[in-house]
């Protein structure tokens, strides 16, 4: 608050906050907001790892997405610009069939989704897309001008089918919404006149497609990357091929620079040295017999269009086999998970504290109800070497089969209970939910 003294003249002398001040105010009332939506509606997303704010629920995202794909298909089928092309609708077909098949083994439960494919007869777009729920297009353009291998399109599409895996959809639905309450909050709060409620409002747009949207989009486009490139890889489209689709990318398009401020995609060559870089790991779960097996019978083709749905029980059979051993669902590739197999897991950050107090009631749940791989990824995201950070380490590795590693973090858990400063039981905030770590810790 601003006064001009403490006079009994107060009143009349209290000065106005100027614009600058009101801009600092209205910034930090609108960041207050979208806070509170962040820590209202984030969840950590099991296929990444990562936490995502989630206002819009994944059914409700399929729900408008169907709606707007039967908008959008039924406009282009009265001008004629869906492709009825035999050859390039079956080797379409048959290579999304391939990969929604692996889908499927990461996510049994989207067997239920409509799958749906059409090809769009538009030349100049160099195009595809997936949306939640599964219903995908892709544009000739990209065909015609690319001219993809069978090995690059599967990349194209993996990339479109993993936006819809790992729930970006609603993600973006999600952080389009806080991000219009804050614009709309820093208009309110900054604008003295009609006059500048534009300039405000036009503004603080720009600030949320810099510094929250965009970003946003560029982190869901580099995880898309990484669980596209693994579906084709498992099924038996050649990893290289990722690297050879984005210089031809980057050829069409012209565009060279590293820059990726204010783009919805990361730079090109940025995005072909971390697919080059992925190629190792990819070719030990490349499997080239794949492509020998008949083509997965999880699509059939409607006699009106080029539409393809998924058959719900050659679907359910697939899903299910998974559903039964829950041991053996496939899970994404992920370096720190990896590390953490080979008993090489780091938890360094003596200043994340505070981030461990706030997020421990989210590890207490995932170890009560045994999601072991979100509890790991959760408690090496945060970092904080506690004794339990590091007991959920060894009871995690324990059950998922990685006994040395198992050993080797349950050590580390009981040398740290012994300490003053690194024991859950002495630590400020800090609970241990139950858990004597120095006892449970020695087997």
């Amino acid at each position: 608050m601003f006064w001009g003294g403490a006079d009994s003249e107060y009143h009349a002398t209290h000065s106005v906050p100027t614009y600058p001040h009101r801009m600092i105010r209205a910034f930090r009332f609108a960041c207050c907001l979208v806070a509170a939506a962040l820590l209202g509606g984030c969840a950590t997303n099991t296929m990444t790892g990562r936490s995502q704010l989630m206002i819009v629920s994944e059914q409700s995202a399929i729900a408008r997405s169907a709606s707007a794909y039967q908008g959008m298909m039924g406009s282009l089928e009265k001008d004629g610009k869906i492709s009825e092309d035999e050859a390039i609708n079956q080797r379409v077909q048959d290579i999304t069939d391939r990969l929604v098949a692996q889908a499927i083994r990461f996510r049994p439960e989207i067997k239920d989704w409509n799958w749906t494919i059409k090809i769009i007869d538009d030349p100049k777009t160099v195009n595809a897309f997936c949306m939640p729920g599964g219903q995908m297009g892709v544009y000739t353009g990209l065909l015609e001008k690319i001219e993809p291998t069978d090995d690059e399109l599967a990349q194209v599409m993996g990339h479109e089918i993993s936006h819809a895996l790992a729930n970006h959809g609603a993600e973006k639905m999600s952080v389009k919404i806080a991000s219009d309450v804050a614009v709309v909050a820093v208009t309110a709060a900054a604008s003295r006149n009609n006059r500048n409620q534009q300039t405000v409002y036009n503004a603080a747009g720009l600030a949320a497609l810099a510094f929250i949207n965009l970003p946003n989009s560029r982190t869901a486009e580099e995880e898309a990357d990484k669980l596209g490139i693994e579906l084709a890889a498992r099924a038996g489209y050649h990893p290289h091929a990722a690297v050879t689709l984005w210089e031809k990318m980057m050829a069409e398009s012209g565009n060279t620079s590293r820059v990726d401020f204010l783009s919805t995609h990361p730079a090109q060559p940025k995005r072909i040295e971390t697919l080059a870089a992925l190629e190792a790991p990819m070719l030990k779960l490349y499997d080239p017999a794949a492509l020998t097996q008949p083509v997965p019978s999880l699509l059939k083709k409607e006699s009106s269009s080029n539409e393809r749905v998924v058959e719900p029980g050659a679907a359910s059979n697939l899903a299910e086999s998974a559903a039964a051993a829950p041991a053996e669902r496939l899970y994404f590739y992920s370096e720190v998970f990896e590390k953490f197999k080979a008993g090489d897991a780091v938890l360094s950050c003596d200043g994340c504290a505070a981030e461990f107090v706030l997020r421990q009631g989210g590890l207490r749940e995932s170890y009560a109800r045994g999601s072991w791989r979100e509890l790991v990824l959760d408690t090496m995201k945060i970092g904080y070497g506690i004794d339990l950070a590091w007991y959920y380490l060894g009871v995690a590795a324990e059950k998922l089969g990685f006994g040395d590693a198992a050993s080797k973090y349950l050590a580390e858990a009981s040398r740290r209970a012994a300490g003053k400063e690194t024991n859950c039981a002495g630590g400020f905030l800090i609970g241990c939910g139950g858990i004597d770590v120095a006892q449970a810790a020695k087997r």
